[in-house]
């Protein structure tokens, strides 16, 4: 199986037992495509990204919009530019810087929706869509997009016609979707031969199946520190069947 097959798959199933929202779960898929940015034969797509990210700032600047959203893609591909692969983008601190990077992405995106005059709900799940449906057309293999572009345009006609409850924007969870998207990938790498440079760029060190192991025990612990709620909806799912 593809390196990208392996992650999407990986992120997905964890995801769906982890996430209800489905903004978090796409979010969780893309993000586990991400690190791998930083391999050669992506070199001119982070061209691109740090090109379009001038692009933006400059459109928004003319326009009188704060410009904050294009340097945000100018410094995300700034990192995939400056690390080797299976370095930094695939270490601890990549991890966080990433998920950073792309939370500012998503806040900058949506909180342009608040110049707008006629500002309403349902705007900002529309931008919401639109960032997430741009992530996914830049960083996921060409192959898996149109996949991916599909189930959103079912989503969207899924809630249009009231079979699904209208979406709602939860930021710390859209946040923690990406971290853990993002953290898959690097969990799931640390089972390969090559194993992952966790805390690049301070220590070359390579680690295996026992930090990846670790890693998702500890990703699994802060998901339950954050969202409480979500142990007793299991715990109450399962006692359900005892």
């Amino acid at each position: 199986m593809s390196s990208y097959k392996g992650h999407t798959i990986f992120a997905f199933i964890l995801s769906l037992f982890m996430f209800y929202d489905p903004l978090a779960i796409a979010l969780a898929v893309i993000s586990a495509n991400i690190p791998d940015f930083d391999h050669e034969f992506k070199r001119n797509h982070v061209l691109t990204m740090i090109a379009l990210g001038a692009l933006v700032s400059l459109f928004l600047y003319f326009l009188g919009l704060p410009y904050y959203l294009g340097l945000v893609i100018i410094l995300l591909g700034g990192i995939f530019l400056l690390s080797s692969h299976r370095g930094f983008t695939h270490s601890i601190l990549g991890v966080f810087l990433i998920t950073v990077f792309l939370s500012l992405f998503l806040f900058f995106g949506i909180g342009l929706s608040s110049y707008d005059l006629d500002f309403n709900y349902s705007r900002n799940i529309m931008i919401l869509l639109i960032l997430i449906i741009a992530l996914a057309l830049l960083f996921l293999n060409k192959k898996l997009a149109p996949v991916f572009l599909v189930a959103i345009a079912v989503l969207i006609v899924a809630i249009d016609l009231g079979f699904l409850p209208p979406l709602k924007i939860n930021l710390t969870l859209l946040a923690f979707s990406i971290f853990f998207g993002l953290s898959s990938h690097i969990a799931l790498d640390s089972f390969t031969p090559s194993g992952v440079k966790a805390f690049s760029p301070f220590r070359d060190k390579e680690y295996h199946k026992k930090f990846g192991a670790l890693f998702f025990l500890i990703l699994i612990a802060i998901f339950v520190l954050l969202f409480p709620n979500k142990l007793l909806l299991y715990l109450d799912f399962l006692t359900a069947f005892i």
